[in-house]
């Protein structure tokens, strides 16, 4: 089923078109967690380039228990709150799909729906919560990377980008632990020894909003929160290490956000749109058991075998008695080799196998849209009422070979099978990647694959949708350099092109086969040019500054292949510039700033109103050209200040941060506004802003 963040507001809704409104009025008047940043994925802290040669990948096992290097200089963001995963909001070519206020990441011109989200090489239910944060302790991550495009045959079930975030192993040390406080949320990770060849760590975080939040309270305009928002996340491994060259791991996570609020008839949202008066309520959860067992033979051979169960489910609610509820559990088997079998070639594959079962209920209006169709209020359908169950099964397999064919040139060629069952579909997507290393500091890539993932749930619904729907696929092609510029900077560029193909149309009137609600007749091409700018890290000492600057440019599109109408898709975003600085001042005192420019989204005008024919009194938008017109210029200064110290003897952190501290209010869209009771008549057009000025302080003890 869609998840809530992916839906978007106002007359441009699918199927669960009310419920973002609850979400909407929640954030804006509680939320202003908004950790859009910037990184890079570079990991060059030699003073030499990071030549690309084959190497075994694994490490030895004690190396899984501390964090890597990119990952300590994501920590050091301003602004993210030591949310790491959040710095990917402001890697090039990455954008906020909802505004600052929360909603998934879109890479390079792909929807959010696009990507694959990955905890240890494995599906996630989420990675961030609705508001925006990640649903990982910062003090558990060993490593966060993100593909924009481009990536090898390991991966698959995505056409967009693939964050991967993976966990460190516990340590071998004496029962300790972090806690943390601020104004957004506190957490506790406790972790140890239990005998010489086991540990584990377990972590509780929860939000701090619903303190400051009581029951019954009145937001503005007659919207009552009954329940404040809240989010929670847990983290727990067990470690064997059975000897040095085997482990074996068990690892539970999860998270959860609920929120729950009564939208009245003369609110805001009551007045445009009646459909959505009364009680509305969000909540959504994924809990996650894994059991991993590795095998390393170090410069020569690595096995990793895992079992996981997921289940996910989300339950929503909204208007007069419409809601939806899923669960959707997934039983994933997944075996990874990687034999380093000649000096000059490396063989990496791989076989997976998932069962899903999906349970779904459902009584509410239907609009049948996507997210490139301008006003989804004339898609809108008869009330409807479905439950059911879906089983599947799906099965991957992947075979890499990595050839040194010379001391400068290396080919990475792979092949990636997939297959489902639900409309019995087979794939082949080739991949591969041409690295040549032209002089000690200078380095060329060429890189070119096939990719597809399993289509949106909501499109592929028997009653809903359309069963028969194909999955949507994609051509990526991108060419890149990385040159050392001296001692720790470093640049790198990289020119890419998406071909995207079976993308879903939502039928009208003017189809003849409009019963079938949705067919694959649209097609989408994204293409552009990024740059990046960076200063690695080389200690703490007094004086020492680190930090990148990115500039991309870009440009997305959409066609719809019956009418052959080509329009800029809505998260057409053609350039994002950002700048990110890291100062150590003394042994105490940490300073860091950031800031992030680009120029503003397409959305399509409100050009005028017209009744609404299903409920006399009201109106809604009448639009003009799809996605014609650009939002303004966005631009946001984050900055923050660490200072190290004790607590009752004990290590501690202060975090000191001032969210858009320039207070700039970025517009992230346009809706329709009614008058109040007394003008029932006036409409006018309303700009959504994103948060202003926002304080943080937050604490962090070591015991």
């Amino acid at each position: 089923m869609p998840n809530i963040n992916q839906f978007r507001t106002s007359t441009q809704l699918p199927l669960t078109t009310r419920l973002s409104l609850l979400l909407s009025c929640v954030a804006l008047s509680t939320s202003v967690l908004a950790n859009n940043n910037d990184t890079t994925s570079n990991d060059a802290t030699n003073k030499e380039l990071p030549i690309e040669r084959i190497t075994i990948k694994g490490k030895s096992m004690d190396a899984n228990t501390e964090p890597t290097e990119q990952l300590l200089q994501l920590l050091s963001v301003a602004g993210i709150m030591n949310d790491p995963l959040s710095a990917a909001f402001s890697m090039p070519g990455v954008v906020y799909a909802e505004g600052d206020y929360g909603g998934l990441p879109a890479v390079r011109g792909s929807s959010p729906n696009d990507n694959a989200f990955l905890i240890d090489g494995l599906p996630a239910g989420y990675l961030f919560h609705i508001f925006g944060n990640s649903i990982l302790n910062e003090n558990l991550l060993r490593d966060f990377q993100l593909f924009p495009a481009a990536f090898g045959a390991e991966y698959g079930n995505a056409t967009g980008g693939v964050f991967l975030a993976s966990l460190r192993d516990p340590r071998q040390q004496d029962l300790g632990g972090v806690a943390d406080l601020s104004f957004l949320q506190s957490g506790l990770l406790v972790e140890g020894a239990l005998t010489d060849n086991q540990a584990f760590y377990a972590s509780y975080r929860q939000s701090n909003l619903q303190y400051f939040l009581d029951d019954g309270d009145e937001l503005d305009d007659d919207v009552t929160l009954y329940q404040p928002p809240t989010s929670s996340d847990y983290q727990a491994r067990y470690l064997w290490q059975m000897d040095d060259r085997q482990k074996l791991t068990v690892t539970v996570a999860g998270a959860r956000d609920d929120a729950r609020a009564n939208i009245a008839k003369n609110s805001e949202q009551g007045r445009t749109d009646p459909d959505s008066i009364g009680d509305a309520y969000i909540s959504t959860r994924f809990d996650s058991q894994l059991l991993q067992y590795q095998f390393n033979l170090p410069e020569r051979y690595q096995l990793q075998l895992s079992l996981q169960q997921l289940n996910d489910q989300q339950k929503t609610g909204f208007g007069k008695q419409q809601f939806l509820r899923y669960q959707d559990k997934t039983s994933t088997l997944q075996l990874l080799n990687q034999w380093h079998y000649f000096n000059d070639h490396q063989l990496q594959f791989g076989l997976e196998t998932q069962q899903h079962q999906l349970n779904y209920q459902y009584d509410l209006i239907p609009y049948y849209c996507t997210d490139h169709q301008p006003d989804c209020f004339a898609q809108r359908g008869d009330r409807i009422q479905d439950s059911g169950n879906i089983d599947y099964r799906s099965h991957s397999a992947f075979v890499t070979e990595l050839w040194q064919l010379s001391p400068n040139w290396l080919w990475e060629m792979g092949l990636r099978y997939e297959q489902q069952t639900y409309n019995k579909q087979n794939f082949l997507l080739p991949r591969s990647k041409l690295s040549w290393t032209a002089t000690d500091r200078l380095e060329f890539q060429l890189k070119a694959g096939r990719y597809t993932r399993f289509g949106d749930i909501d499109t592929l619904l028997p009653k809903a949708g359309n069963p028969a729907l194909l999955q949507p696929q994609a051509n990526h092609f991108a060419i890149g350099a990385n040159y050392q510029l001296a001692n720790d900077w470093s640049l790198s560029a990289e020119t890419y092109l998406k071909k995207l193909t079976k993308l879903p149309l939502a039928l009208t009137e003017q189809d003849t086969d409009q019963a079938k609600h949705y067919s694959n007749d649209t097609s989408g091409e994204a293409y552009g040019v990024e740059l990046l700018l960076r200063k690695d890290p080389n200690g703490k000492y007094a004086g020492a500054w680190d930090g990148w600057a990115s500039l991309s440019w870009s440009k997305a599109e959409r066609t719809d292949e019956r009418r052959q109408v080509t329009t800029e898709y809505f998260l057409d975003t053609p350039m994002i510039a950002n700048l990110v600085l890291n100062y150590q001042l003394n042994d105490k005192w940490r300073f860091g700033g950031r800031l992030t420019v680009r120029s503003g989204a397409k959305y399509t005008a409100i050009i005028g109103s017209k009744p609404n024919p299903y409920a006399p009194g009201y109106r809604v938008a009448v639009y003009g050209e799809h996605n014609a017109e650009t939002l303004p210029l966005y631009h946001r200064l984050d900055i923050q200040a660490d200072y190290d110290t004790t607590v009752f003897g004990l290590p501690a952190t202060y975090s000191y941060a001032i969210l858009n501290v320039l207070n700039r209010r970025n517009v992230s869209g346009y809706y329709l506004m009614a008058g109040k009771e007394d003008q029932a008549q006036s409409y006018q057009i309303q700009a959504e802003e994103n948060i202003g000025i926002f304080p943080s302080i937050g604490i962090k003890v070591h015991f």
